[in-house]
């Protein structure tokens, strides 16, 4: 089990193809073609992004989606919260709604400790991280495995 959420995913493939601040505005419907995420649903998740503060939208001729500050000031932990809220890091592994410090389940004291190690690498990775790792997989030739041939 993962504590975050789809939408979690989704917003940090999506904002990897965006600019830093000053760059050029990048269109929604680019972005889903980029991510395989749905469009619709990606301009609901910039709105979101947006009133948090991370996402800058220009509307008009040469509008769309930039970050709306660098990539290497955005951590993975900050997306975690905007989009799951702080209760991702307080969940229970085993789903369970009376699990806590004081009843814990039978995983609460390994779950509890894996939680914090979690948000303490999320909190170190940047959006930077995940931008320049994503464009190297962008760039590399299609294994043969993934193309097909035809007769």
């Amino acid at each position: 089990m993962l504590p975050l959420s789809q939408s979690a995913g989704y917003a940090v493939l999506a904002l990897s193809c965006l600019e830093d601040p000053g760059g050029s505005p990048v269109l929604v419907q680019d972005v889903a073609a980029l991510t395989g995420a749905p469009g619709p649903y990606l301009a609901k998740l910039f709105s979101t992004l947006a009133k948090a503060g991370l996402v800058m939208a220009k509307r008009g001729n040469q509008g769309g989606v930039m970050l709306a500050r660098p990539a290497k000031n955005i951590p993975l932990s900050e997306l975690a919260e905007v989009l799951d809220g702080a209760g991702w890091r307080s969940n229970c592994l085993l789903g369970l709604m009376e699990c806590s410090d004081e009843r814990g389940c039978p995983v609460h004291t390994f779950w509890s400790a894996e939680r914090a190690r979690i948000h303490q690498e999320l909190s170190a990775v940047t959006l930077a991280d995940v931008t320049e790792f994503e464009r190297k997989l962008r760039q590399a030739p299609s294994s043969p495995s993934r193309t097909s041939k035809r007769d």
